[in-house]
C-alpha cells in the first residue's frame, strides 16, 4: 500500500484480501473454529457456517485450511456458480484426483475411488464451499447425493457449506428439506462487538508493524457505528482514514480524520448519519482512489481524491523517513534517536542531511560537540539552546527536540506527531535525559588564541592576545563564569565552552 513505508509497517494492515495471518481470534471466531473441527474430527457429514458478507467467513476458513493435518485432504470451492459436472470436475482437481474420462460417471467414480483409499490409510476428506448460496438447486442436491459416499460407519468425505445468510432460507425451502436435515452443525458467525473492533484493530496494527501507532476512542466507536462491527468495512474505514493521515503528512490519527474518511464513503444522501456502504460502491470508490493516486488525473466526480492527490505532493519520503514541513519524522520507534539528530542539525541550518538510521552519528561528522545534561531541563533553558529530550512513554525512552522555551510554554518537535506547543509541567517531570549540541571552537592548536579573542571582544580580557593559557586568561575565563552564573573553575570546561559557543548565529532557545 502507498502509505506503509510512511507509518513503517511491514504489510499492508487493513487489506481486503482475505489473509489468515491476521485473523483476530474473537470468542466468536473461537466458536465457530470449533464447531468446524468438531463436524470434521467427528465425522458429522455436513457443517453450515453462515454470516453477514464482510464478516471473515472467508479468513476463518483459509485460517482453518492453514490448521489442518496433513492426513486431512482438502477442496475449496470459491466459485460455486458452475453446474454439478463442472463442480464435480473442480472437486476432483482440488483433491488431486486424475479422471481416465470427462463425463459424470467418470469423475463421480474416480472422486469414490480416491475418497476409499484416504479412507483405507485413515485419512480424511473435507470439500469447502464458499459463497454456497450462489450454488443453484441443482448443484446443492448434487452436494447432498455427495454423503451417499460411505462405508457401512463413516462418512468418506466431510462438506462445509459458507455462506451469507440467505444460504440458511435456501437450505431450509422445501425442495432442499432433505439436505437441510442432513446438517448436523451449524453456526452464524456474528459481526464484531463494539470492544472487539477495538481489539481488531490494535490487532492488525500490530502484527503489521505499526509501532505506536493507534486510532483514538472516539474514531473508533465511529467505524464501529459505520461498520456494525463488520470486518470488511472497518478495514475499508481504517484503510481510507490512515490515507487520509498519509496525505496530510501526520502519523497520529485523530477524530477529524476517521470522519472524513467514513463521510468519503457514504452515500451522499447518507453523509450526515454515517451508514455502511454496499460493496460494489465500495470498489468503485477504492478503484477510482487506486488510479487517481496512480495517473494523478481522473474526471472530478468528487473533489476528494483531488485534495487526496494534491496533499500527496507535499509529503517527501526519504528512505524509512518522511518529511512535513521540514521535520524529520518516522513511525518506527528503533529511529526515532536518528530523527531527533536531523530535526536538531535542522534547527541548526545544516544542509543535504540524509534520513537514514546512521543519522545519530551525523553532529559529530559535521564538528559538533554533545553534551548531556542528563534529566535537568532547566540547564537547557538556562543555556539558551535547542536540546534533544529524552521523555518516559509507556516503556520507552522517546526522543524530541526542545525548539523553544517561553515562559511556561514549549516547542516539542516529536518525530511522530510534528510540532506540539505544550506548558511545561505537563512533560518537565517525564524527562529521563537530554543533550545539547554545540560548536566548540576552543578545541585544537588555536583554542586558546580564539578564546582571548572572544574573552577581549566581551570586555573580559584587556591584554595581548598570545594564544598561551597564563593567569590573565584563567582571570577573565572567571569573570566570564560569574557573569554566566556557572561553575567558577577559571578553566575552559564544557559548560563553559557551550556558553561561549552561544554566539550570534546559533539558534537559541527564546525565540529570536
Amino acid at each position: 500500500m502507498i502509505y506503509n513505508k510512511f507509518f513503517g509497517f511491514r504489510e499492508e494492515p487493513f487489506g481486503l484480501t482475505p489473509n489468515p495471518k491476521f485473523l483476530y481470534m474473537s470468542k466468536k471466531h473461537e466458536e465457530a473454529i470449533a464447531h468446524l473441527n468438531f463436524g470434521i474430527t467427528e465425522n458429522k457429514g455436513f457443517v453450515m457456517l453462515t454470516g453477514e458478507a464482510g464478516s471473515g467467513k472467508t479468513t476463518l476458513i483459509r485460517y482453518l485450511l492453514n490448521s489442518i493435518g496433513p492426513d486431512t485432504h482438502t477442496s475449496l470451492i470459491i466459485n460455486p456458480k458452475v453446474d454439478p459436472l463442472e463442480l464435480l470436475k473442480l472437486i476432483n482437481y482440488d483433491f488431486g484426483v486424475t479422471v481416465a474420462g470427462s463425463t459424470e460417471k467418470d469423475n463421480l467414480e474416480a472422486l469414490n475411488n480416491f475418497l476409499l483409499d484416504a479412507f483405507s490409510k485413515n485419512e480424511k476428506a473435507v470439500l469447502i464451499i464458499d459463497e454456497a448460496q450462489e450454488l443453484n438447486l441443482e448443484s446443492l442436491e448434487f452436494i447432498r447425493l455427495l454423503s451417499n459416499l460411505e462405508t457401512n460407519t463413516k462418512k468418506l468425505i466431510q462438506v462445509i457449506l459458507v455462506g451469507q445468510p440467505e444460504l440458511k432460507r435456501i437450505v431450509a425451502s422445501e425442495p432442499l428439506k432433505q439436505l437441510d436435515q442432513r446438517i448436523a452443525v451449524r453456526y452464524h458467525l456474528e459481526p464484531l462487538s463494539r470492544e472487539d473492533t477495538t481489539i481488531y484493530i490494535n490487532h492488525r496494527l500490530r502484527l503489521a508493524g505499526g509501532g505506536m501507532l493507534t486510532f483514538p476512542p472516539t474514531g473508533i466507536r465511529l467505524i464501529y457505528k459505520y461498520s456494525h462491527g463488520i470486518p470488511r468495512l472497518i478495514n475499508l474505514a481504517c484503510d481510507r482514514t490512515l490515507l487520509i493521515s498519509y496525505s496530510e503528512g501526520k502519523i497520529n490519527i485523530d477524530n477529524s480524520m476517521v470522519r472524513k474518511a467514513i463521510r468519503d464513503m457514504s452515500f451522499p444522501e447518507d453523509k450526515a448519519k454515517i451508514g455502511p456502504l454496499k460493496p460494489a460502491i465500495i470498489g468503485v470508490s477504492m478503484f477510482l482512489l487506486i488510479i487517481i493516486l496512480a495517473y494523478g488525473s481522473v474526471s472530478r466526480e468528487d473533489s476528494y481524491f483531488d485534495k487526496i492527490s494534491s496533499m500527496l505532493k507535499g509529503v517527501k519520503i526519504e528512505g524509512d523517513f518522511f518529511m512535513n514541513e521540514g521535520i524529520y519524522m518516522v513511525a518506527n520507534e528503533e529511529l526515532y534517536e536518528a530523527a531527533c539528530s536531523l530535526n536538531l542539525l535542522s534547527v541548526w541550518g545544516e544542509k543535504d542531511l540524509k534520513g537514514s538510521p546512521e543519522a545519530v552519528n551525523e553532529p559529530a561528522k559535521r564538528g559538533f560537540s554533545a553534551y548531556k545534561f542528563g534529566a535537568e531541563i532547566d540547564k537547557a533553558i538556562k543555556f539558551n539552546m535547542p536540546a534533544i529530550l529524552y521523555i518516559k512513554h509507556g516503556n520507552i525512552n522517546k526522543c524530541v527536540v526542545l525548539r523553544w522555551a517561553v515562559g511556561n510554554d514549549a516547542m516539542l518537535i516529536d518525530p511522530r506527531e510534528g510540532k506540539n506547543i505544550l506548558p511545561v509541567k505537563t512533560f518537565k517531570n517525564t524527562v529521563t535525559g537530554g543533550m545539547i549540541l554545540y560548536k566548540n571552537r576552543y578545541k585544537g592548536a588555536n583554542g586558546t588564541l580564539l578564546l582571548q579573542q572572544e574573552l577581549k571582544k566581551r570586555g573580559l580580557y584587556d591584554f595581548p592576545v598570545t594564544g598561551e593559557f597564563g593567569p590573565r586568561t584563567k582571570q577573565a575565563l572567571m569573570k566570564f563564569q560569574e557573569r554566566e552564573d556557572i561553575r567558577k573553575t577559571g578553566e575552559l570546561d564544557e559548560e563553559t565552552a557551550i556558553t561561549l559557543s552561544n554566539v550570534e548565529g546559533a539558534p537559541k532557545l527564546s525565540p529570536e
